[in-house]
Protein backbone atom coordinates (compact mmCIF):
# COMPACT_ATOMS: atom_id res chain seq x y z
CA UNK A 1 0.00 0.00 0.00
CA UNK A 2 1.13 3.43 -0.41
CA UNK A 3 -0.17 6.52 0.88
CA UNK A 4 0.19 9.99 0.35
CA UNK A 5 -2.34 12.29 1.65
CA UNK A 6 -5.74 11.49 0.93
CA UNK A 7 -4.48 9.47 -1.92
CA UNK A 8 -4.24 5.70 -1.46
CA UNK A 9 -2.69 2.87 -4.00
CA UNK A 10 -2.97 -1.07 -3.52
CA UNK A 11 -1.82 -3.34 -5.42
CA UNK A 12 -0.51 -7.15 -5.41
CA UNK A 13 1.62 -9.50 -7.64
CA UNK A 14 -0.57 -12.80 -8.36
CA UNK A 15 1.60 -15.63 -9.14
CA UNK A 16 0.78 -17.74 -12.11
CA UNK A 17 -2.39 -20.02 -11.16
CA UNK A 18 -2.47 -18.18 -8.07
CA UNK A 19 -5.78 -16.51 -6.82
CA UNK A 20 -6.29 -12.54 -6.10
CA UNK A 21 -6.35 -11.99 -2.32
CA UNK A 22 -6.83 -7.73 -3.02
CA UNK A 23 -10.73 -7.53 -2.66
CA UNK A 24 -9.81 -8.87 0.86
CA UNK A 25 -7.37 -5.89 1.52
CA UNK A 26 -9.93 -3.08 -0.34
CA UNK A 27 -12.74 -4.57 2.18
CA UNK A 28 -9.97 -3.83 5.48
CA UNK A 29 -10.06 -0.96 3.84
CA UNK A 30 -13.56 0.10 3.49
CA UNK A 31 -14.12 -1.07 6.83
CA UNK A 32 -10.95 1.37 8.37
CA UNK A 33 -12.44 3.96 6.46
CA UNK A 34 -16.23 3.79 8.34
CA UNK A 35 -15.25 3.07 11.55
CA UNK A 36 -12.85 6.10 11.19
CA UNK A 37 -15.78 8.40 9.82
CA UNK A 38 -14.36 8.14 6.37
CA UNK A 39 -16.34 7.73 2.91
CA UNK A 40 -14.81 6.28 -0.32
CA UNK A 41 -15.77 7.05 -3.15
CA UNK A 42 -15.97 4.30 -5.55
CA UNK A 43 -16.69 6.41 -8.60
CA UNK A 44 -13.20 7.21 -8.38
CA UNK A 45 -11.69 4.56 -7.40
CA UNK A 46 -10.34 2.69 -10.58
CA UNK A 47 -9.18 -1.03 -10.81
CA UNK A 48 -5.74 -1.89 -13.18
CA UNK A 49 -4.70 -5.13 -13.96
CA UNK A 50 -1.30 -5.22 -15.58
CA UNK A 51 -0.43 -8.74 -17.26
CA UNK A 52 2.03 -9.66 -20.54
CA UNK A 53 0.90 -13.18 -20.83
CA UNK A 54 0.09 -14.31 -23.97
CA UNK A 55 -3.92 -15.34 -21.83
CA UNK A 56 -4.01 -12.82 -19.49
CA UNK A 57 -5.07 -14.54 -16.24
CA UNK A 58 -9.23 -13.87 -15.24
CA UNK A 59 -10.05 -11.67 -11.83
CA UNK A 60 -13.31 -11.57 -10.46
CA UNK A 61 -13.88 -7.20 -10.40
CA UNK A 62 -12.96 -5.53 -7.13
CA UNK A 63 -15.75 -4.33 -5.53
CA UNK A 64 -16.31 -1.18 -2.41
CA UNK A 65 -19.49 -1.98 -0.94
CA UNK A 66 -21.90 -3.89 -3.54
CA UNK A 67 -20.25 -1.66 -6.50
CA UNK A 68 -17.41 -2.54 -8.90
CA UNK A 69 -15.02 -0.72 -9.35
CA UNK A 70 -14.47 0.40 -13.14
CA UNK A 71 -11.11 -1.52 -14.75
CA UNK A 72 -9.30 1.00 -16.96
CA UNK A 73 -6.42 0.34 -19.05
CA UNK A 74 -4.61 3.58 -17.61
CA UNK A 75 -4.47 5.81 -14.61
CA UNK A 76 -3.21 8.82 -13.04
CA UNK A 77 -1.10 7.83 -9.65
CA UNK A 78 0.31 11.39 -7.99
CA UNK A 79 1.06 13.37 -11.08
CA UNK A 80 1.73 10.16 -13.41
CA UNK A 81 -0.21 8.69 -15.86
CA UNK A 82 0.86 4.59 -16.13
CA UNK A 83 -0.79 2.09 -18.49
CA UNK A 84 -1.59 -1.44 -17.91
CA UNK A 85 1.43 -1.97 -20.76
CA UNK A 86 3.78 -0.12 -19.31
CA UNK A 87 4.49 2.49 -22.12
CA UNK A 88 4.50 6.42 -21.58
CA UNK A 89 2.64 7.80 -24.52
CA UNK A 90 -0.26 8.57 -22.32
CA UNK A 91 1.74 10.32 -19.63
CA UNK A 92 4.44 12.59 -22.20
CA UNK A 93 1.08 13.34 -24.10
CA UNK A 94 -0.24 14.50 -21.40
CA UNK A 95 2.60 16.76 -19.98
CA UNK A 96 3.39 18.20 -23.38
CA UNK A 97 0.07 18.97 -23.88
CA UNK A 98 0.20 21.11 -20.43
CA UNK A 99 3.69 23.04 -20.82
CA UNK A 100 2.78 23.60 -24.99
CA UNK A 101 -0.70 25.63 -23.01
CA UNK A 102 1.72 27.53 -21.14
CA UNK A 103 3.97 28.44 -24.08
CA UNK A 104 1.04 31.16 -25.13
CA UNK A 105 1.89 32.88 -21.27
CA UNK A 106 5.87 32.87 -22.70
CA UNK A 107 5.09 34.37 -25.89
CA UNK A 108 2.80 37.30 -24.01
CA UNK A 109 5.57 38.05 -21.34
CA UNK A 110 7.98 38.08 -24.40
CA UNK A 111 5.57 41.10 -26.43
CA UNK A 112 5.65 42.87 -22.66
CA UNK A 113 9.46 42.89 -23.69
CA UNK A 114 10.28 40.84 -20.36
CA UNK A 115 13.83 40.60 -19.98
CA UNK A 116 15.17 37.41 -21.74
CA UNK A 117 16.98 36.45 -18.58
CA UNK A 118 13.26 36.60 -16.47
CA UNK A 119 12.07 34.70 -19.10
CA UNK A 120 14.49 31.47 -19.09
CA UNK A 121 13.17 31.79 -15.53
CA UNK A 122 10.20 31.34 -16.28
CA UNK A 123 10.57 28.52 -18.36
CA UNK A 124 12.66 26.81 -16.38
CA UNK A 125 9.98 27.15 -13.18
CA UNK A 126 6.57 27.17 -15.05
CA UNK A 127 7.52 25.08 -18.50
CA UNK A 128 10.54 22.96 -18.10
CA UNK A 129 9.27 21.91 -14.17
CA UNK A 130 6.18 20.24 -16.03
CA UNK A 131 8.44 18.29 -18.31
CA UNK A 132 10.53 16.74 -15.99
CA UNK A 133 8.61 15.78 -13.34
CA UNK A 134 9.02 12.49 -12.25
CA UNK A 135 11.57 12.07 -15.02
CA UNK A 136 13.42 9.65 -13.01
CA UNK A 137 10.67 7.14 -13.66
CA UNK A 138 10.60 7.14 -17.39
CA UNK A 139 13.59 8.57 -18.81
CA UNK A 140 15.77 5.45 -19.05
CA UNK A 141 12.49 3.48 -20.93
CA UNK A 142 11.54 6.43 -23.10
CA UNK A 143 11.38 6.03 -26.87
CA UNK A 144 13.39 8.14 -28.98
CA UNK A 145 10.31 9.40 -30.54
CA UNK A 146 8.82 10.71 -27.13
CA UNK A 147 11.81 12.10 -26.32
CA UNK A 148 11.96 14.47 -29.11
CA UNK A 149 8.50 15.64 -28.52
CA UNK A 150 9.25 16.73 -24.90
CA UNK A 151 12.26 18.47 -26.08
CA UNK A 152 10.33 20.31 -29.09
CA UNK A 153 8.66 22.29 -26.35
CA UNK A 154 11.68 23.59 -25.02
CA UNK A 155 13.13 24.52 -28.98
CA UNK A 156 9.78 26.50 -29.50
CA UNK A 157 10.62 28.28 -25.82
CA UNK A 158 13.90 29.11 -27.21
CA UNK A 159 13.12 30.14 -30.36
CA UNK A 160 10.10 32.13 -28.46
CA UNK A 161 12.97 34.02 -26.30
CA UNK A 162 15.80 34.00 -28.73
CA UNK A 163 14.13 33.82 -31.86
CA UNK A 164 17.40 34.62 -34.41
CA UNK A 165 19.48 31.98 -32.22
CA UNK A 166 19.92 28.42 -32.82
CA UNK A 167 18.46 25.76 -30.20
CA UNK A 168 22.48 25.55 -29.39
CA UNK A 169 23.15 28.90 -28.95
CA UNK A 170 20.27 29.54 -27.23
CA UNK A 171 20.82 26.95 -24.53
CA UNK A 172 24.61 28.80 -24.31
CA UNK A 173 23.14 31.64 -23.48
CA UNK A 174 20.56 31.07 -21.41
CA UNK A 175 22.61 28.65 -19.45
CA UNK A 176 20.46 25.43 -19.86
CA UNK A 177 21.22 22.15 -21.48
CA UNK A 178 18.93 20.00 -23.27
CA UNK A 179 16.28 18.55 -21.71
CA UNK A 180 17.34 14.66 -22.02
CA UNK A 181 20.72 15.67 -20.62
CA UNK A 182 18.63 17.36 -17.58
CA UNK A 183 16.81 13.99 -17.24
CA UNK A 184 19.71 12.24 -17.24
CA UNK A 185 21.30 14.74 -14.73
CA UNK A 186 18.44 14.33 -12.38
CA UNK A 187 18.27 10.63 -12.90
CA UNK A 188 21.92 10.22 -11.64
CA UNK A 189 21.47 12.27 -8.82
CA UNK A 190 18.66 10.52 -7.76
CA UNK A 191 20.54 6.98 -8.24
CA UNK A 192 23.27 8.45 -5.86
CA UNK A 193 21.59 9.90 -3.25
CA UNK A 194 19.92 5.98 -2.90
CA UNK A 195 23.16 4.61 -3.03
CA UNK A 196 24.80 6.83 -0.66
CA UNK A 197 21.76 6.84 2.06
CA UNK A 198 21.03 3.50 3.55
CA UNK A 199 18.12 5.12 5.05
CA UNK A 200 16.29 5.99 2.12
CA UNK A 201 13.02 4.93 1.16
CA UNK A 202 13.73 3.62 -1.76
CA UNK A 203 17.05 1.78 -0.70
CA UNK A 204 15.67 -2.08 -0.82
CA UNK A 205 14.96 -1.70 -3.95
CA UNK A 206 18.93 -1.75 -4.92
CA UNK A 207 20.42 -4.51 -6.61
CA UNK A 208 22.07 -7.37 -3.71
CA UNK A 209 25.94 -5.90 -3.47
CA UNK A 210 28.81 -7.77 -4.49
CA UNK A 211 31.10 -9.46 -2.43
CA UNK A 212 31.01 -8.09 1.25
CA UNK A 213 29.33 -5.13 2.66
CA UNK A 214 32.65 -2.71 2.27
CA UNK A 215 32.39 -2.67 -1.05
CA UNK A 216 29.10 -0.88 -0.89
CA UNK A 217 31.67 2.18 -0.78
CA UNK A 218 32.67 1.13 -4.46
CA UNK A 219 28.78 0.73 -5.73
CA UNK A 220 29.17 -3.12 -7.02
CA UNK A 221 26.17 -4.55 -7.12
CA UNK A 222 25.42 -7.89 -8.46
CA UNK A 223 22.39 -7.25 -11.31
CA UNK A 224 20.28 -10.07 -12.62
CA UNK A 225 19.99 -10.53 -16.07
CA UNK A 226 16.47 -9.24 -17.38
CA UNK A 227 14.64 -10.72 -19.55
CA UNK A 228 12.84 -8.03 -21.57
CA UNK A 229 14.18 -4.95 -22.02
CA UNK A 230 11.27 -3.48 -20.00
CA UNK A 231 12.80 -4.62 -16.61
CA UNK A 232 16.65 -3.73 -17.74
CA UNK A 233 15.84 -0.05 -18.67
CA UNK A 234 13.43 0.48 -15.51
CA UNK A 235 15.44 3.46 -13.06
CA UNK A 236 17.33 1.34 -10.82
CA UNK A 237 18.55 -1.97 -13.01
CA UNK A 238 19.41 0.54 -15.88
CA UNK A 239 21.68 2.98 -13.39
CA UNK A 240 22.83 0.30 -11.58
CA UNK A 241 24.66 -1.17 -14.56
CA UNK A 242 25.93 2.11 -16.53
CA UNK A 243 27.57 3.64 -14.25
CA UNK A 244 28.71 1.30 -11.24
CA UNK A 245 31.01 -1.65 -11.34
CA UNK A 246 28.74 -5.16 -11.67
CA UNK A 247 29.29 -8.23 -11.13
CA UNK A 248 26.67 -9.99 -13.40
CA UNK A 249 26.09 -13.66 -12.95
Amino acid sequence: MWKFADDTTVSEIVEKNEQSTLQMDIDDITTWSMDSSFQLNPFKCKEMVISFSRLPPVFEPIRIGDRNLERVTSIKSLGVILRNDLKWIDHVNSIVSKADKRLYLLRQLKRADVASADLVKFFCSCIRSVLEYACQLFHSSLPRNLAKNIERIQKRAMKIIFYELSYDEALNIAGISTLENRREYLSNNLFNDIVLNDDHKLAKLLPSKAGNRELRKERSFEVLPANTNRFGNSFINFYAKKHYKLDVP
